[in-house]
């Protein structure tokens, strides 16, 4: 009976935990969105700033290097899709006049297949666009406040990055003096851990979407997609969320396919599409990545469904870094071994992957 007694205590303290862990999440996001990002930035940019360091460029000079860098990216990526929009305007005309032939052609399937006629689809067409209408002051005023919240969140990440990279050591002999005496050394090892594993996600992921920036850039040319370039950035973004980003990159390419290309283009698209997902899955997330996070699948597919209940995209996008974080304090803990056991993934690296790695060790 104690002992029954003394496990539903702990089942009742898990649940408590876990409870008071998703409030905080929720109605804390607005504050911790921004810390996050700038917590896993800080991690991946920790070796440059040790680099400016010790080329005597001093704490904050380091801080504010590294910040004119992740500006630059920024920057650079906004510029490079700015300049290849402008080139679609020019092509509006046609991309016009294609969607009116689509658009024929999708009236005439629904009167053959529902017996609608074209009269009455249009007629239904202008009334949920009214309905539309109705709504689109209030649609263009939360736009423009998820505009100024973006900017907003952007600005305090910066803030937050730059404080974060130039107080890194106060905030490493905080936890360090967390734990007691005797464990600080395992302490320090998982800190070590934490910061790797971060950085490591982040920099293996933009590894990963350079490469699909990449090949998507050659396929879309030798398929003779129009844009090619803009296609292929804006197919890559999404792939930040894992699994599901995929999918939804690769309907902008389709439907420019569709619409401003021939119809023998859709085909030769899906298969580029495809053979990138291919490669970037069986070889060059194994090769950069590896077992980066060593999560079970399963847990990771939940941590995202979690991360978009929680937080929207961004939750999707750090919910599992963040899952990791937790894995590997448990792991740290021996309380809490269980846990890191249920979370770790048991699938090991392909061998070939292992033999690479080693190759490169010894080089």
């Amino acid at each position: 009976m104690p002992l029954r007694n003394l496990s539903l205590r702990h089942t009742n303290q898990v649940l408590l935990l876990l409870v008071l862990s998703v409030a905080v999440l929720y109605f804390g996001r607005v504050f911790l969105i921004p810390l996050a990002f700038a917590a896993v930035l800080a991690m991946l940019l920790a070796p440059v700033a040790r680099r400016l360091e010790r080329w005597h460029l001093g704490r904050v000079g380091a801080a504010l290097i590294c910040l004119l860098l992740l500006l630059a990216f920024v920057g650079g990526c906004i510029f490079i899709v700015g300049a290849q929009a402008a080139n679609i305007s020019e092509q509006l005309p046609q991309i016009q006049q294609k969607l009116q032939q689509l658009l024929a052609q999708a009236q005439q399937w629904i009167q053959q297949q529902f017996g609608v006629a074209p009269e009455q689809q249009i007629r239904f067409v202008q009334e949920q666009v009214g309905k539309l209408a109705q709504s689109a002051n209030r649609f263009l005023t939360m736009s423009l406040k998820g505009i100024g919240g973006l900017l907003s969140g952007f600005i305090l990440v910066l803030l937050y990055l730059f404080f974060l990279i130039w107080g890194r050591d106060k905030l490493r002999k905080f936890f360090l003096q967390l734990g007691p005496n005797e464990r600080r050394a395992e302490v320090g090892q998982m800190l070590d851990e934490i910061t790797k594993v971060a950085g490591q996600y982040i920099s293996g992921r933009l590894l990963s979407m350079l490469f699909l920036a990449v090949f998507y850039l050659i396929g879309f040319s030798i398929v003779g997609l129009k844009n090619a370039l803009l296609l292929s950035l804006i197919a890559v973004l999404p792939t930040l969320i894992p699994y599901v980003g995929a999918f939804i990159g690769a309907f902008f390419p389709l439907t420019m396919a569709l619409v401003s290309g021939s119809s023998g283009q859709v085909l030769p698209v899906v298969g580029v599409l495809v053979a990138a997902q291919v490669i970037d899955n069986n070889i060059i997330e194994p090769l950069v990545m590896g077992s980066r996070l060593n999560l079970s699948p399963i847990f990771t597919i939940i941590a995202i469904v979690a991360g978009e209940l929680l937080w929207g995209i961004p939750g999707m996008i750090l919910f599992e870094p963040l899952l990791a974080v937790i894995r590997i304090v448990c792991s740290h803990v021996p309380a809490l071994h269980a846990y890191a056991f249920l979370l770790e993934d048991e699938v090991q690296e392909p061998r070939w992957v292992e033999r690479i790695k080693q190759l490169v060790k010894q080089k």
